[in-house]
């Protein structure tokens, strides 16, 4: 389906705390799955699974049960007291074809060397828009500005989205430049 993480789960029977138990000592993490117009499902996951879920920290997992694969978002995981183990994982089903356009932060990242010949700093846009999976929505888009001198000057066209997004805004929009404050007039 993609390069997302493919869970392998499997359909628990029997709900409960008992079955649980039972579930956690043959090494898997009890699971919900649910959402998208589906029933929810109590399923498991191979505890290895989990664990290299947790250490990609990704958020978005393809999840197959009974043959079908289902795209996902990792809701929630609930941790032992000591933060250490997994104990339960909820998955919420999603639309892999829903797309959203919306406004994301522009994150600058760094300090410009050309600070140090008396440029002065000037961010035009604080938030770009783009288009993207309704499942993916980045956080912020970051800009690194440390090799900007005087007189450069960043555009959205210039900006480093995801493979996932599409850029709504101009492209010539202006988002940072590094101006000379005694020729500004």
């Amino acid at each position: 389906m993609s390069e997302d993480l493919l869970l392998k789960v499997e359909r628990r029977v029997t709900p409960g705390s008992t079955a649980t138990r039972h579930v956690r000592a043959k090494g898997r993490v009890p699971a919900n799955l649910y959402g998208f117009g589906k029933p929810g499902e109590c399923i498991s996951i191979c505890g290895e699974a989990v664990e290299k879920l947790v250490a990609t920290r990704s958020s978005v997992v393809d999840v197959e049960l009974d043959g079908t694969v289902d795209k996902a978002v990792v809701q929630e995981l609930q941790w032992d007291v000591f933060s250490t183990q997994v104990l339960h994982v909820d998955l919420r089903r999603v639309d892999p074809n829903g797309r959203a356009t919306v406004d994301v932060v522009v994150e600058l990242r760094g300090e410009p060397v050309g600070l140090k010949d008396g440029g002065l700093l000037r961010q035009a846009v604080k938030r770009v828009s783009i288009s993207c999976p309704d499942y993916r929505i980045p956080k912020s888009i970051p800009v690194r500005i440390g090799a900007l001198q005087v007189g450069d000057v960043i555009r959205a066209s210039d900006l480093q989205l995801p493979d996932y997004a599409q850029l709504q805004t101009p492209a010539d929009t202006l988002i940072v430049e590094l101006y000379d404050p005694r020729k500004a007039g």
